[in-house]
């Protein structure tokens, strides 16, 4: 299991800048929200559509998500086991 702190706005309402979430391993499925390496950093996203070992995903921000896209399996860390509140 791994911690990481949510450091932007593209997951609004749900979580916040400033929570942290426990992640732990496991096959995403849609609707899951999932920790992931994008381009050096962690970034947390939610499962729009998972085909063939690529995962759709995008924050449920629409303002404050850039699009991510497909990312393959090997980019996600793990899923969102627990969410603590800042």
């Amino acid at each position: 299991m791994m911690r990481f702190r949510v450091e932007d706005e593209s997951m609004l309402p749900a979580f916040h800048e400033g929570d942290y979430v426990l992640v732990r391993p496991g096959t995403p499925h849609e609707g899951d929200v999932v920790v992931l390496r994008w381009k050096g950093e962690h970034i947390i996203k939610r499962v729009y559509l998972a085909d063939d070992g690529m995962y759709f995903v995008a924050g449920d921000n629409a303002t404050a998500s850039g699009r991510v896209g497909p990312v393959p399996r090997e980019a996600i860390v793990g899923k969102v086991w627990l969410h603590a509140k800042k």
